[in-house]
Order: structure tokens, then C-alpha cells, then sequence
């Protein structure tokens, strides 16, 4: 299962540093990569401290991973861990922003955090200094809000804490 994580969280998770800039550089291609490139980033976000549950769906070509974090410092611990960093680096050298502040508009620190990555292969890279063969990639941010109800279960990790969400049990 994680390993089709990776797949489906590779360029999307980088997208959180690297989207703003995709047009500001005009590297040529030299070798097309592709998302079952990328590292085993369903495992890596699951041993992140903070990480709560990892998530991953497909829709046609579109391949998308969520991942819930406790809080921004979980997500940041994420973002500016080892495996992260280095997906960035191969898969977009030449956009790599170590200054970048992930959902840096977000100014709750101790909210939960979903963020979902989708991203659609493609037979030609992208661009704009990348080789991975993308036609798309998107990266947002969610927060629960209050209320809700579970019949029996939720998408969401048992982990994560919602107010006010009314648990309701079935079966035996």
C-alpha cells in the first residue's frame, strides 16, 4: 500500500514548495523521469512523528495521497525531513526553496492539518526545470471543522481528534 503511496504522493507533495515557481525557470530536460520514481513516500510520511493516518485514492490517471498531521509542526517535520528534501532536490533541482514556509498563510500552529497531493502522469515531463513526466501537480491544505457524524468508522485516522463529531458505533 505504501509503495502505491509513494507513487501518487510524488510530485504532489513536492508541489507544496516548488508550484509557485514551476514558470521561473527554464532548465532543459535532460532524462524524463516519472512518479514510480519516487521514494516510498506513503512509508516515509508514516514514520514522521505526528503523522496521523495516510491516505491514498485514484480517479483516471489522477493519483492522490493525503496525509494528516497532528499539527504544522507535524507537517513542517515532514516537509523539511531527509526523504522529502531529497524527492525535491532529484525530481526538481532547480526550484528547491529552503526558505519556503509550507502553507506559510495558515497561521494556526496546534490545528490538525490534512494535506492532499494530486498529481497526473503524463508523457512528457513538465517543465520548468523538472524531467518528471507530469501534466499536473496540486497540493492543498485542509483543517477539520467542527461537528460531524460517523456511523461506524470515518475516512479520517481514529487519531485524529474532530470537535464535536458525533461517533456512532454498529454491529455487534
Amino acid at each position: 500500500m505504501y509503495k502505491t503511496a509513494a507513487i501518487f504522493a510524488a510530485g504532489a507533495f513536492l508541489g507544496i514548495a516548488i508550484a509557485p515557481s514551476l514558470k521561473s525557470h527554464t532548465a532543459e530536460p535532460q532524462q524524463k523521469q516519472s512518479v514510480g520514481d519516487f521514494p516510498d513516500l506513503g512509508r516515509g510520511l508514516m514514520e514522521t512523528p505526528g503523522c496521523l493516518g495516510v491516505k491514498t485514492l485514484s480517479s483516471g490517471k489522477q493519483l492522490t495521497i493525503g496525509a494528516w498531521f497532528e499539527n504544522r509542526k507535524a507537517m513542517e517535520a515532514w516537509y523539511y525531513g531527509d526523504m522529502h528534501q531529497g524527492a525535491m532536490k532529484k525530481f526538481f533541482p532547480n526550484l528547491v526553496d529552503k526558505t519556503h514556509k509550507p502553507f506559510a498563510e495558515f497561521k494556526d500552529e496546534s490545528a490538525p492539518i490534512f494535506v492532499i497531493a494530486s498529481v497526473t502522469p503524463s508523457d512528457k515531463p513538465i517543465g520548468g526545470g523538472s524531467d518528471l513526466a507530469v501534466s499536473q501537480i496540486a497540493i492543498e491544505g485542509y483543517t477539520p471543522i467542527p461537528g460531524g457524524i460517523a456511523l461506524g468508522g470515518t475516512f479520517s485516522p481514529e487519531k485524529l481528534n474532530v470537535p464535536h463529531l458525533r461517533r456512532i458505533p454498529v454491529g455487534d
